[in-house]
Order: C-alpha cells, then structure tokens, then sequence
C-alpha cells in the first residue's frame, strides 16, 4: 500500500497513550498484526519515560563499541538494521525518519499533537480525556464506562475488537 512519496499524510500517525499497564503495547501489538494482514506497512515508536531501556548489550560487539566511547553504531545485515545513538531526539524527528511507512502508532508522548486511542482499565483513566485530539476510547470492558463522560467525537470499543479499531484509524484517514 505504500505509495512512495516522501511527504507523509499525519493521518496515518496515531498515538495509543494510557495509563501503565493499560494494554497500550498489546492493543498496538495487535494493530500492527491486523494492519499488516491488510497490506499496510507499519512503524511503532515508543516512548520510554523513564529513560532506562538498553539495546547494546555489553557481550556484543555493538555493545562494545559502544563502551568504548562511540557516539552512534549501526548494525546492518541483509534484513534490517538499528541504528543506536547517544543523544536525544525529538518524536517529530523520528517520525520523519519513518515516512515510508504507511502507519506510525506512537505508544506514549501523551502530549503530542497527533490523534490518539485512549485505552482505559478503569474509570478513573478518563482523566486522560482532557488531553487534546483523543478520537477514540479503548476499554478493557465498555459496558463497564460511563459513556456520560466520553466526548460526542470519540468513538468507544472494547480492546479486543481489533478489526472495528483498524477500521475507524483507516476511516479516519480516507475522510
């Protein structure tokens, strides 16, 4: 489905944010499955808040170069590569890094200007709501929510109804 172009349409950006242990990495694990079967390529960029995540481990060989003081290292084989590097960047940065791809879902970066899925475990996670461009509620139960507190636009679906989520992101796209 990917046409190519190197300007991407913002559309196809969409941020799953929720409280820890919410199901934001099961709900876009899910996602990427049912969009994939569709024929849409995907690219997931996640927010780690706490700034302890580690991708060069120190048996291998990137991990030592990387003790040794390089500031970025790249892998490269046939199939992939990663590209690690020892200094911030910006989720607009890395979303341009992954134009190509048809679908960028953004775990986290709750503040960001993008449209968001909020997945919500308990009541109490609609405080959530008062963030901006919230398209779509994402319940472990629906039945279980308060529909009173959901806002006209957003749309409401139980986390295990991965194929109805797809459709409304790619609706939303097409409109």
């Amino acid at each position: 489905m990917n046409s190519g172009h190197t300007h991407f349409d913002q559309s196809r950006i969409w941020q799953v944010i929720g409280y820890k242990n919410a199901g934001k990495t099961t709900l876009i694990t899910r996602l990427v499955r049912e969009l994939r079967e569709r024929g849409y390529t995907t690219a997931v960029i996640k927010h780690d808040g706490h700034d302890h995540f580690d991708m060069d481990h120190p048996n291998t060989d990137s991990g030592k170069y990387s003790q040794a003081g390089a500031e970025a290292v790249a892998v490269i084989s046939n199939s992939r590569h990663a590209v690690i590097e020892k200094r911030s960047t910006s989720l607009e940065e890395i979303i341009e890094r992954f134009s190509a791809y048809d679908y960028i879902l953004v775990e986290g970066f709750k503040r960001a200007p993008y449209p968001k899925l909020l997945m919500v475990k308990e009541q109490e996670d609609l405080a959530l709501l008062q963030l901006e461009r919230i398209r779509a509620v994402i319940a472990v139960d629906s039945k279980r929510l308060d529909k009173e507190q959901l806002p006209d636009s957003a749309a409401c679906y139980d986390r295990d109804h991965v194929t109805k989520i797809a459709n409304f992101m790619i609706q939303c796209g097409v409109q």
